[in-house]
Parts: structure tokens; sequence; C-alpha cells
């Protein structure tokens, strides 16, 4: 079951951070388009966040399932302070997920001016779940 639980648990961060590297990249590579064509290819391109959200779900998930598995003492001996630190920043990261849905939402019913908000909160949640990943390796190291 352990096993199982890793490969969700990756599976997880893959797609999670994967579409933050991806967005940066996609912001990176449009940066010259004009106001309305880049707004109109970001429209279509935040379909991507849906592969976040799953990634941010099975991550979530699969940690919870580890608590089960390995019991909550020991999961939570094992690790440590940054362990800690990583759980406190998967919280900062889940709201700042939930904020940046707010905008999308927002965005997609004809508030434009949001629209410069998304990229500076993708290059934060990208910073943090870097921060969660280093955070998890040294903790489980």
């Amino acid at each position: 079951m352990y096993d199982f639980l890793l490969i969700i648990h990756f599976l997880g961060l893959a797609l999670g951070v994967g579409t933050s590297f991806a967005m940066l990249t996609l912001g990176i590579a449009t940066r010259n388009l004009a106001g309305e064509e880049r707004l109109k290819f970001f429209r279509t391109a935040s379909a991507l966040s849906k592969n976040g959200s799953v990634g941010l779900a099975l991550l979530i998930l699969s940690g919870l399932g580890f608590l089960l598995v390995k019991g909550p003492g020991s999961v939570f001996a094992w690790g440590g302070g940054l362990f800690h630190a990583k759980l406190t920043l998967v919280l900062i990261l889940a709201g700042l997920f939930g904020y940046s849905q707010v905008l999308q939402k927002r965005v997609r019913q004809g508030n434009t001016a949001l629209m410069a908000t998304l990229p500076k909160l993708g290059r934060v949640m990208l910073l943090v779940s870097i921060c969660i990943v280093i955070c998890a390796v040294l903790a489980f190291h």
C-alpha cells in the first residue's frame, strides 16, 4: 500500500508542479502578444490549471493515506521540523491556489484587470511548490 501511495504522491507532484512550470513557460512565450490576443490565449490555456487541481488533490489524498498507513505519530516524528514546515507550506499553497481559482473565475467573467495578477501569483505558487519539495526531500532524507 505504501508503494502505491508513493506512486500517487509522485504523480500528483508531477501534475501540480509541472503545471506551474508550464504556465511560467507559456507566460514567457506569450509576453509579446497584444493584450486581447494574450487574454484569449490564456483563457484557453487555463484548462491546464485542471492538471494542477488534480495534482494538488492527489498530493493531499496520498499524504493523508501515508498518515493512515504509517500512523500519525511515526510520520510526524520521522519528518521533524522540516516536515512541519512542508505541511505549513502546503496549507499556504492551497490558500494561494484557491485565490488563483477565484481570480481566474473573475477574469472569465470579464474582469480583465485581474489578468496581470495571475502571472505574479503563479510565480509565487511555483516558488512555494519548490520550497515544499526541498523541505520534503530534506525531511525524509
